[in-house]
């Protein structure tokens, strides 16, 4: 770790990979109830959104462009405010920084889960209004969440699932690539996404209300504890 460049990888006791799997496992609970329960989107993984959007455009049944159209446009939303409050805050006020975006995408995740209270999930019917809210203030959190994951500048990004494969791969004996020591939390992530998506599954046949309060708390939890450790008393981000 630098102090002028940011974090650049964890030291040894440095809990941050650890979290960052558990926090993995968030995203697959938060886009299970997207998927499941908001009408076929996704509020973490952007690609799915594009790809369905153009599933729908081509006339394919069962797919809603608006629900895709809502979901990435919040999630860009949520991208452009957590950039700036990293650049606003993450050079002198690291902590801080890491603090209040993950109280921030915590807070949407359970407003979301507000408007939720008494939604019952989208089956064949055009999802409703409130239905429209939880979409948008998913994806709001996941935007500022996954921006804070780029500025942080860790070993996982916790919605670029892809990427960790092809690092996973590229690190490999098979990729002819030189193993290091966050292969075990790469492999570790990409199982937590199955793990979290039948979480929120399960969770789902709660109420939507309930899977989204469990992702709330499991993203401001993971990243507290980290704030609150001496590890991130370390490194002053970019």
């Amino acid at each position: 770790m630098t102090d002028a460049g940011g974090p650049t990888g964890p030291v040894p006791s440095d809990p941050l990979p650890k979290l960052l799997v558990a926090v993995t496992a968030v995203t697959g609970i938060v886009d299970a109830v997207a998927f499941l329960g908001l009408g076929q989107i996704f509020t973490a993984f952007m690609t799915g959104n594009l790809l369905f959007l153009g599933f729908a455009l081509g006339g394919a049944e069962g797919l809603e462009p608006a629900g895709s159209c809502a979901a990435v446009g919040a999630f860009a939303a949520g991208a452009v405010a957590g950039s700036r409050l990293g650049a606003a805050l993450a050079a002198e006020r690291y902590r801080r920084w890491l603090f209040t975006s993950a109280t921030t995408a915590a807070l949407l995740l359970a407003v979301a889960a507000l408007c939720a209270v008494g939604l019952a999930p989208v089956t064949d019917d055009a999802p409703e209004g409130r239905h429209y809210a939880v979409i948008a203030l998913t994806a709001l959190a996941m935007g500022v969440r996954s921006a804070t994951m780029w500025r942080l500048g860790a070993v996982l990004n916790t919605t670029l699932v892809t990427g960790t494969l092809v690092t996973l791969i590229r690190h490999s004996a098979l990729g002819r690539g030189i193993s290091d020591a966050d292969q075990r939390y790469r492999a570790a992530a990409l199982l937590a996404v199955p793990v979290g998506a039948l979480l929120g599954t399960l969770l789902l046949r709660v109420s939507l209300t309930v899977a989204l309060l469990t992702a709330s708390a499991g993203v401001l939890a993971c990243l507290g504890a980290y704030v609150a450790h001496p590890a991130s008393r370390r490194v002053r981000g970019a």
